[in-house]
């Protein structure tokens, strides 16, 4: 076996063995949330149509998400097919059920270079979409959640939400200027070198709608659940949107934890009476059932997209 074949192998273990501990994280994180909530998902009986409907709206959304991604690197001159760019977004997604999140960026990056896309961007498109999916969903949470930021335990609020959605749409206009310094200094932390230039401005755009698109439709996946799940809905659905766009943020920016998981049911189970959208059970029995149900939507298209790989490489290495 000479070198290069061996290194090839060696790479290919490291890949399997990564992947593994991914999602060992995720089924982890899977049955201790069922363990802790058995007793509650007793008393429920969901309308299994309405869930599907909000399984299938979640995945369109990751339809939206995709096509953006594709439509920003082909702005920064490269292409992926839809099935490539597909298999690349899935996989990598699974790294946010790693502590510390960065392995989703990483992963993407690598992924797409394999597949043919520059190093400039695979790189800037993983790092842009991140910094830019975080801002559009505080924006979208301040400029729909004002009901929560008019509670009483909020002084000032309303004032508050409005410097924050300028503040954001400021630092979104600065972005094309920002992110490069952003990227130099993760390359000086990493010790690698991610000096990938300026960050086009139509890439941004066409970042920031899809972002904004895509927390729309989450909130209203949410909501659809919400319907399935307690059998009905109260409430408009903006404070869906924004409840579940807050809630997941909070989950998000607490690193250390996979998935945000426990920090974004504890910041649901508030936000939901706080918003009159459930009563207290209700809003328990809808933090643990939304994210059993959220964690297997997010994991099957990407656990189905390496079972794929394994059986397509399987007879070419017999």
């Amino acid at each position: 076996m000479n070198n290069g074949k061996a290194i090839r192998y060696a790479f290919r273990a490291l890949q399997v063995a990564v992947i593994v501990v991914i999602l060992g994280f995720a089924i982890y994180a899977v049955r201790k949330q069922w363990n802790n909530s058995s007793a509650k998902l007793e008393q429920i009986h969901p309308n299994w149509v309405w869930v599907a409907i909000s399984g299938v709206i979640f995945l369109a959304t990751y339809g939206v998400l995709l096509e953006t991604w594709r439509e920003v690197l082909r702005i920064w001159g490269s292409r992926l097919d839809f099935v490539n760019a597909a298999r690349i977004w899935t996989v990598s997604n699974l790294g946010r059920y790693v502590p510390g999140k960065l392995w989703q960026i990483g992963a993407m990056g690598v992924m797409a270079q394999r597949a043919g896309v520059s190093p400039i961007a695979a790189t800037g498109s993983s790092i842009l979409n991140v910094v830019v999916n975080l801002v559009a969903g505080f924006v979208v949470v301040g400029a729909l959640g004002w009901p929560l930021l008019d509670l009483p335990q909020i002084p000032g609020g309303r004032a508050f939400a409005i410097a924050f959605v300028l503040i954001a749409a400021v630092f979104l206009a600065a972005l094309p200027r920002a992110l490069p310094a952003l990227v130099r200094a993760l390359g000086r932390l990493t010790g690698r070198n991610l000096e990938i230039g300026a960050f086009p401005a139509m890439a941004i755009f066409v970042s920031v709608v899809g972002n904004l698109i895509a927390w729309v439709t989450y909130g209203a996946a949410f909501a659809t659940f919400a319907r399935g799940v307690i059998g009905i809905t109260y409430g408009p659905l903006t404070a869906y949107i924004a409840v579940y766009a807050l809630s997941y943020l909070v989950g998000y920016l607490v690193l250390f934890l996979p998935s945000g998981i426990g920090a974004r049911e504890l910041a649901m189970v508030a936000l939901l009476p706080a918003a009159n959208l459930a009563d207290p059970a209700q809003a328990a029995v809808l933090a643990v059932t939304s994210r059993l149900w959220l964690t297997v939507l997010e994991i099957a298209p990407g656990a189905l997209f390496l079972s794929s790989d394994a059986l397509r490489r399987r007879p070419r290495e017999q």
